[in-house]
């Protein structure tokens, strides 16, 4: 597929090259992705996993100019990064089952009634957006469903406002018993047990 993408973030990743194995493309797949900058995961999605008529792909991503949104800085997003998204779901396999949410993260959650048994949380990487997509990802989240969470390892920023790990370790240990790891490298992965 002639895709176009500027960053390749996506390619290298352990969820483009594990998640098939936890998710067979037949089944009823019930999928919410937090963040989706170009699409490149989005794609990756339609492509490999919605085969089932019954399935499915929500993106929540707001597109906010790059700047400063409510204290935090918004990095490689504007007009153009959008329109590539557009562009990309448009060309992808399933594309007639996915639906955009142009809205945070926040308000879809506010008035989401969908439960989805995978989660793909990519959204800012502010420790408390990280804390609050993770715990609402989470409720939404079917017994069994896979919450796959990206750039568990990354720090180190300039501005240093905390690393999405500590976050997601704290989630960890909060709910201890309630799920079980299946994927652990520079992203995270847990499977809901009940």
């Amino acid at each position: 597929m002639n895709y176009e993408f500027t960053q390749n973030w996506f390619n290298n990743s352990g969820i483009k090259k594990d998640i098939q194995t936890f998710i067979n493309s037949k089944n009823v797949n019930k999928i919410l992705e937090i963040g989706s900058f170009e699409g490149q995961s989005s794609v990756f999605f339609s492509d490999k996993l919605l085969d089932n008529e019954k399935s499915f792909l929500l993106c929540v991503d707001p597109f906010f100019d790059s700047g400063t949104v409510n204290g935090i800085t918004t990095l490689y997003v504007d007009v153009n990064v959008k329109n590539r998204f557009i562009n990309n779901i448009s060309k992808s396999k399933n594309f007639n089952k996915i639906t955009h949410n142009c809205i945070t993260s926040d308000d879809f959650f506010l008035k989401n009634k969908i439960t989805f048994n995978f989660i793909y949380v990519d959204g800012c990487h502010n420790p408390e957006y990280v804390k609050r997509d993770i715990n609402n990802a989470f409720k939404f989240l079917e017994k069994n469903g896979i919450l796959w969470m990206d750039d568990y390892l990354y720090g180190n920023r300039k501005q240093h406002i905390g690393r999405p790990k500590d976050v997601i370790d704290e989630f960890l240990k909060e709910n201890t018993g309630k799920y079980e790891i299946i994927y652990k490298a520079y992203q995270i992965a847990i499977r809901k047990l009940y």
